[in-house]
């Protein structure tokens, strides 16, 4: 482990292991805890001021996941990060934010139209200051605010389950060629669509949005490899059609 601090004290008002999970998901996204970085839980659980227990859940839920692995005299450390893993993680996203600017489309309200244009604002703000943190942070409500309106309250559920707070903060370190006015400036023909209340054009724009983003990580993260046309690395980004 590093001698520098990682984690931030965990909140009392939340389970502990959500907030454990949530800051290591974090930190393995980044980079900050490299492949084969072994997790030291008594250092861990000192930095976030929480005992092992809540830890060891959030360790054993990252298993789960594919983030952490048991090494033979080692214990938990970090894994691989692999291409595949980013691709099933954006090809799901993909699919999700696709089909809630579908519903959303059609369940359009002047307020719903305020409020996402209001994130547009913010993201342009930040990019004008040069607040990536606060740009990432409007990103994550813009998306999460698609998934509201849409209705679908499963739909939103497994949004969540994606980690969105953390794969959006990932997209930003690994993206190259965007400036973040660049970045800002994507969100508003998302919103376009949106507010033409065309549920097909609406679906078409969210998932080229997301599919331009998966490229470009693909590309900056894994430098000499294709992305495949079709299955999970490239879904079809036409309305209407499922990979």
């Amino acid at each position: 482990m590093a001698a520098t601090s990682l984690f931030k004290q965990a909140p009392e008002f939340r389970p502990l292991r959500h907030d454990a999970y949530a800051a290591l998901y974090e930190a393995i996204l980044l980079g900050h805890l490299p492949p084969g970085e072994r997790l030291v839980e008594a250092e861990i659980a000192r930095q976030m001021g929480i005992s092992r227990g809540p830890l060891r859940e959030a360790i054993r839920q990252l298993e789960q996941d594919g983030l952490v692995e048991y090494r033979p005299r080692r214990g938990a450390v970090v894994a691989e990060l692999t291409r595949e893993r980013v691709l099933d993680a954006y090809s799901a996203r993909v699919e999700l934010e696709g089909f809630a600017a579908r519903l959303a489309a059609q369940r359009m309200t002047p307020a719903d139209t305020a409020r996402l244009a209001g994130l547009c604002d913010v993201m342009q703000r930040c990019a004008e200051h040069g607040d990536s943190a606060g740009l990432l942070q409007a990103d994550v409500k813009f998306h999460q605010a698609i998934c509201e309106i849409s209705g679908n309250r499963v739909l939103l559920r497994l949004w969540t389950s994606l980690g969105p707070h953390a794969w959006t903060l990932f997209s930003g370190a690994q993206q190259r060629g965007y400036g973040l006015a660049a970045l800002a400036t994507r969100h508003r023909d998302v919103l376009a669509a949106l507010q033409s209340g065309d549920a097909a054009r609406a679906e078409q724009a969210a998932r080229e949005h997301t599919l331009e983003i998966m490229r470009d990580v693909v590309d900056h993260r894994y430098p000499g490899t294709a992305t495949p046309e079709g299955g999970n690395g490239l879904p079809n980004t036409r309305a209407g059609q499922r990979v």
